[in-house]
């Protein structure tokens, strides 16, 4: 090896040492740090006692932990039903000039800024069943009673968390299609339109397929944000009505730090690592069938 590229080289390393050293020292030692944890009995105050794998055997047995799960794969899931569509449809509307189209792209993306915890606490002050706005609004016309708890059972409950989730998010994914919309050339909509195609068959064989790029960053980014959901959940329901809507890292939160379970790092880091895999696994799949789809269409 020359001496130039041997140079170039200890540039390289010298410049991504600060990188290395902080991912190192914030996420991997802490990480490892975790699933050592999760094969121990710890409380945070006596010494890690080994017990090999019965946290993980505890936490295959934990309906409450699976309950939790399962409210997990609903939210997100049920959430990019409605997300997904809407941001398509808001952004086709965006990208055929209307006026006042950058103010409602700055309208859309506001609730991507805002924090979702204070957006917790707020709809928290909204939902609320005698004095909310949502009643006040609502109740007027009839469409719901003037003291609905919408918090109070689970159906409603993951519904509203689901439809905050929506308001929370659909903006930056109405931006990321606008954006891959405005690369489509308009000379391929220009032919298709001397061809004789609608405005549907338009839109379903020339602007959905060019999107897919965007599309599957889109879908994969929500499944990763939506599985790793928290702080909303946190804020707004805190996993009431009685643990009805948990969620996987609420619930772990709680054998963390919660006042109910006690501080048990040990279990609390084996569902951390159930978590993880869960998360993992959804996203090896939803890459394969991504690739095998763009395998099979070529």
């Amino acid at each position: 090896m020359s001496l130039w590229k041997r140079r170039e080289r200890g540039h390289a390393l010298l410049f991504a040492a600060p990188s290395v050293l902080l991912f190192a020292a914030f996420v991997l030692l802490p990480l490892l740090y975790a699933v050592y944890l999760s094969f121990t009995r710890f409380n945070g105050v006596v010494d890690p006692v080994w017990v090999g794998l019965s946290n993980y055997e505890s936490a295959w047995g934990d309906s409450a932990w699976w309950n939790s799960v399962r409210n997990t794969f609903i939210l997100a899931f049920g959430g990019m039903a409605i997300e997904i569509p809407l941001s398509l449809f808001l952004a086709v509307l965006l990208n055929r000039a209307l006026k006042l189209g950058g103010f409602f792209r700055t309208v859309y993306f506001v609730p991507h800024v805002i924090s979702i915890a204070v957006m917790g606490v707020v709809f928290y002050f909204l939902l609320r069943p005698v004095d909310g706005v949502i009643n006040g609004l609502l109740s007027p016309i009839g469409i719901v009673a003037a003291d609905m708890d919408w918090l109070g059972s689970r159906p409603t409950a993951l519904l509203s968390l689901i439809l905050v989730g929506v308001w929370a998010s659909f903006g930056v994914n109405t931006i990321l299609f606008l954006v891959g919309m405005q690369t489509i050339s308009r000379d391929i909509y220009e032919a298709a339109r001397i061809d004789g195609a609608g405005s549907w068959k338009m839109f379903s064989r020339i602007t959905v397929p060019l999107l897919s790029p965007i599309l599957r960053i889109v879908v994969m980014l929500s499944i990763i944000f939506s599985m790793r959901s928290f702080d909303l959940v946190k804020t707004l329901t805190d996993g009431a009505p009685a643990g009805q809507t948990e969620v996987m890292f609420t619930y772990l939160f709680g054998y963390y730090f919660g006042l109910d379970h006690g501080a048990q790092y040990g279990y609390a880091s084996a569902l951390a690592v159930y978590a993880a895999i869960i998360v993992a696994i959804l996203s090896v799949i939803y890459l394969y069938l991504s690739r095998s789809k763009d395998g099979g269409s070529r």
